[in-house]
Parts: structure tokens; C-alpha cells; sequence
């Protein structure tokens, strides 16, 4: 992106579990999939617990493990990748051009045969 949307808390929070600590980030974006927190890590919603705070905002409870940080930030590198983007979408964005290509070559033969006649 040209224009990158700056990063600001929800007010939500990520609680990370582990066996020997507990870390708590703050959520700085988040939609139906994932959950962005800070620091560009994104984990996907699927996986979280979600609890209420009393005062309002909510809380994503993770178990985790340091494979599973590795596995989110890779899949996170992954769909920033516009190249890879690009090229599961190579059919769909080349047909759609050629059939417009075909459309102008008619209107242009159309507007021809009429300015003739």
C-alpha cells in the first residue's frame, strides 16, 4: 500500500499462555479472521478464547508455544507477500482484461461502420 493506515490500539487486549509465563499485548487491528497485535504479530481469531472485561473491551486467551508464534508469523509474512497475491489471481485478472480488450474492439468497429454509412 501507498498509504499505510496508522496503527492504533482498540482497546483490546491478547492474553499469550504459556506453560512458564503470561504475556498481555495490545490489539491493534482485528477483523473476522485475525487479530493484529502489537508489533506486527497476527494470530487467527479461530484459535482464541474470547472473555469480556466488566468495564468494557475484550480479551483474546491464547495457549501458546514458541512453534505457534513461528507458524502465525510466517503465515502473517505470507499474506503481505504481494507476489504470491498476484499469482493466485493471475486466470481471473487476464480473462477479465481481454474480454473488456474484445468489447472496445466492438464498440470501435460499431462507431466505424456507422460513421461510414
Amino acid at each position: 500500500m501507498l498509504f499505510k493506515k496508522k496503527e492504533q490500539n482498540t482497546g483490546n487486549t491478547a492474553i499469550l499462555l504459556n506453560e512458564h509465563e503470561i504475556r498481555s499485548l495490545p490489539v491493534v487491528d482485528e477483523n473476522e479472521e485475525s487479530i493484529t497485535l502489537d508489533g506486527g504479530l497476527v494470530l487467527p481469531r479461530a484459535d482464541a478464547e474470547t472473555r469480556y472485561y466488566p468495564e468494557g473491551g475484550r480479551a483474546y486467551v491464547f495457549g501458546w508455544t514458541g512453534r505457534y508464534l513461528a507458524e502465525s508469523e510466517n503465515i502473517s509474512a505470507l499474506e503481505k507477500n504481494t507476489v504470491l497475491r498476484n499469482l493466485f489471481d493471475y486466470g481471473a485478472t487476464t480473462r477479465l482484461d481481454t474480454i473488456k480488450f474484445f468489447v472496445w474492439l466492438g464498440v470501435v468497429v460499431v462507431i466505424v461502420f456507422l460513421l461510414r454509412g
